[in-house]
């Protein structure tokens, strides 16, 4: 992404941050049994589960190049969203609220939202094909907006995952392009 897009998005996690309540109650205000299937649905997909859909996409794809920062994305997102998971320790809206779709183990495990991480990490990848990867943002999109509807995060929660996976996507097949760089360079010498 684009560094706008980095500064957009961190001016509307503040934003959220003041309205985060408001926000939920609204979402969670308004629902449909269309909607609650849709959302339960994404729910019980797993981060893991999306990268090996992805990691599929690529192999067939022929874009095995991209095969090596996707499991680097899968350790960082792995990684970085249960070490800020645990040190935020932010309460889960429904706790506040009692009107959550779907039961969460773990009540203070809510920013950053893990589902929007996961989802948005694997946008970069798809950037070998227009129609997959605007495909992918709309499917991030609704899978984010998903948490909130089923108030099981606030949407700064989403916000802030949806940047984290972001900036890990892009940051993994930069590093690992890099490494490739350099060993390409010394081979010649």
């Amino acid at each position: 992404m684009k560094k706008s897009y980095y500064l957009i998005g961190l001016i509307a996690l503040i934003i959220s941050l003041i309205f985060d309540k408001q926000i939920s109650i609204f979402f969670t205000s308004y629902r449909i049994d269309f909607l609650n299937s849709i959302s339960i649905f994404f729910n019980n997909i797993k981060g893991y589960i999306l990268f090996g859909i992805v990691f599929l996409i690529l192999l067939l794809s022929k874009q095995k190049k991209k095969l090596l920062p996707l499991v680097l994305s899968l350790i960082l997102y792995l990684g970085l969203t249960e070490i800020i998971k645990v040190t935020v320790a932010r309460q889960r809206p429904f706790v506040e609220l009692k009107n959550a779709l779907v039961e969460n183990a773990n009540s203070y495990r809510s920013f950053p939202s893990g589902h929007a991480t996961a989802v948005s990490t694997l946008i970069p990848f798809f950037k070998f094909n227009n129609f997959l990867y605007y495909v992918w943002i709309i499917i991030a999109i609704i899978v984010s907006l998903s948490r909130v509807y089923l108030g099981v995060h606030y949407l700064s929660d989403v916000i802030a995952g949806f940047l984290l996976g972001s900036l890990i996507g892009e940051v993994s097949i930069k590093v690992i392009n890099r490494i490739k760089k350099q060993k390409g360079r010394h081979r010649k010498v």
